[in-house]
């Protein structure tokens, strides 16, 4: 592994400037399970790592009553500091209880010894069309709180943030600080699914989170995918379908449509032809487990 300088910052500003010296590469890591075997593997080649995670706010899981990109009223929102264990997520009685489609997610990603170093922020910033927590955090409407070397700080929607395969909206030197979710109405139902080779420790070939709000006169839906595409997706003529009803035709329907969101490729995880029925499938699976829970099915 190509040597480096390790600095732990204690404030964001001494981080801002270490991401910002001239005519250096430097690394902003948390957990470090992406930048570490990638130094090692010679993907990245950093002058100085820098260690984020003691920053303030960057280990905080907790109700919030700041709430100014989340779209929700006081207290209804859920601040969850980049550098939370992907495990404190899994496990958080608050997640659990309120957002438990997150809670599954985080459960999802990796094996046990990479959610105990992992990280939420580490998730999404690697911004791998296959990242675990991106469909049920774009179900979830999240925003993403970002911090900026000359105090621009700024929030963008989760959509926004992913640009790319292993691209993110950050800009130079910016750190991601947290994430705001806003509460959902009472009632919401909910279910992940992801398909990898193996059960636990792989990456997914199709991931699938779903989300319905049911009311007294209509039930709103959200439909997002992983893993197809060059980035996480929503599918929104699915959502649209089953908005109008969903029986078992309209089921089907919807998860065909949600296959027209996605453009998959086929690599060493999973052929194309597979990956393309799995979207299906999948769609389908996540979709019939939430209308099982519906009181009028």
């Amino acid at each position: 592994m190509q040597p480096f300088d390790y600095y732990r910052p204690e404030s964001f500003e001494e981080a801002f400037e270490l991401l910002s010296q001239p005519r250096k590469t430097a690394v902003a890591i948390a957990g470090g399970t992406d930048v570490i075997p990638q130094t090692r593997d010679g993907i990245r080649r950093p002058d100085l790592v820098v260690d984020i995670k003691g920053l303030p706010g960057m280990r905080d899981l907790a109700m919030t009553s700041m709430a100014p990109c989340c779209g929700a009223g006081p207290d209804e929102c859920l601040y969850v500091g980049a550098a939370v264990r992907i495990n404190e997520i899994a496990r958080s009685s608050i997640v659990q209880d309120h957002w438990p489609i997150l809670a599954d997610a985080a459960a999802s990603i990796g094996n046990e010894q990479i959610r105990n170093r992992a990280t939420i922020g580490g998730n999404i910033c690697t911004a791998s069309p296959a990242a675990d927590s991106a469909p049920a955090l774009y179900v979830l409407d999240a925003s993403v709180l970002i911090k900026g070397p000359r105090g621009e700080d700024r929030c963008l929607p989760i959509a926004q943030f992913f640009t790319g395969p292993k691209r993110n909206a950050l800009k130079h030197a910016e750190i991601v600080a947290g994430l705001l979710i806003p509460g959902s109405p009472a009632g919401t139902l909910s279910f992940h699914e992801k398909l990898s080779r193996r059960k636990a420790g792989d990456l997914s070939i199709v991931s699938v989170a779903v989300m319905a709000f049911p009311s007294a006169n209509s039930t709103t839906w959200r439909l997002a995918l992983g893993a197809v595409g060059p980035t996480p997706v929503r599918a929104p003529e699915a959502e649209a379908i089953l908005a109008r009803g969903y029986d078992a035709e309209a089921v089907d329907l919807a998860a065909a449509s949600a296959y027209g969101c996605c453009s998959p490729i086929g690599d060493i995880r999973s052929s194309l032809d597979y990956r393309q029925a799995m979207v299906v499938n999948l769609a389908r699976k996540a979709i019939r487990a939430v209308v099982a829970q519906l009181p009028q099915a």
